[in-house]
Parts: structure tokens; C-alpha cells; sequence
């Protein structure tokens, strides 16, 4: 075992190593501090004027005509891509495709699980109004 003092790399304390001479830190703190400065990277550059101290922020990249382009074709292609892959009746319905099942459509549909009334006409369901009505004969009575 060494006797001999060694001075840290970080902190700059004499220190007695534990590991024969191949130790260049007094701790692993340290040891993983130097790391973390060593490997630090710039964020900006500091400008010092009197007591005020203000760092520069990195440039933000401008957008570009080929940045745009890129992304199109992208786009494009995944759209493509998912069209041609996606069966017909999983594709989302449009306003076209409504209307024209809305036009399908009758206005009156026959209600079957309810009984005639006690004229003895056959309930509907009005799908423009929303609510029951009754068709067929009635009855009129002559005086």
C-alpha cells in the first residue's frame, strides 16, 4: 500500500490512495463530477458586462424550402399508404356519404313491436320529426 500523497484532480486535497497510484480522485464524487464538467456541453456564451450577466441562446433553425418538401412527400406517402391498405368499410364516412344514405332513406318507417292503435292504424316512425305516427284507415263516421 502507498504512503505517499497524492493531490485530487477536481478538488485539489491531498489524499492517500487506496488503489496503488492508478487513483487520480480523492472520492467517487470527485471522480464522477470531473466526469460530468469534462463532458459538459455549452449551452451558450456567457457575456459579462458590469454586474449583469447574460448568456446567449443557441440560434433556432430557420425553416427551409426543402424541410417543407420533405415533409409533404412524407405525408403524402403515408396517406397513400393508408388508403391503399385500408378495406373499404373501415374507411371514416364523409359528408357526401351521409347525405347520400340520408337520401336512401325513407321518411316512414313501420313500427312492428307496437300494436295497432284503436282505430286500427299501423304506427310509424316519422324520422324527419322524430316521433310516432299512425297510418291507414280510419274510421269516419257519417251523421
Amino acid at each position: 500500500m502507498e504512503t505517499r500523497t497524492y493531490e485530487c484532480q477536481y478538488c485539489r486535497k491531498d489524499y492517500v490512495p487506496k488503489r496503488r497510484g492508478v487513483q487520480k480522485f480523492c472520492s467517487n464524487s470527485c471522480r464522477v463530477r470531473s466526469h460530468q464538467l469534462k463532458n459538459k456541453k455549452p449551452k451558450g456564451t456567457e457575456v459579462t458586462t458590469g454586474n449583469n450577466t447574460k448568456t446567449d441562446k443557441t440560434k433556432i433553425e430557420e425553416m427551409s424550402i426543402a424541410g417543407v418538401a420533405n415533409s409533404l412527400g412524407g405525408n403524402l406517402a403515408a396517406q397513400g399508404l393508408i388508403s391503399l391498405f385500408t378495406k373499404e368499410e373501415n374507411k371514416p364516412a364523409t359528408k357526401g356519404d351521409l347525405l347520400k344514405l340520408a337520401a336512401s332513406l325513407k321518411r316512414y318507417h313501420q313500427v312492428k313491436n307496437l300494436p295497432p292503435n284503436h282505430l286500427g292504424q299501423i304506427p310509424n316512425f316519422d324520422l324527419y320529426k322524430g316521433e310516432i305516427v299512425y297510418f291507414g284507415l280510419s274510421l269516419s263516421f257519417k251523421n
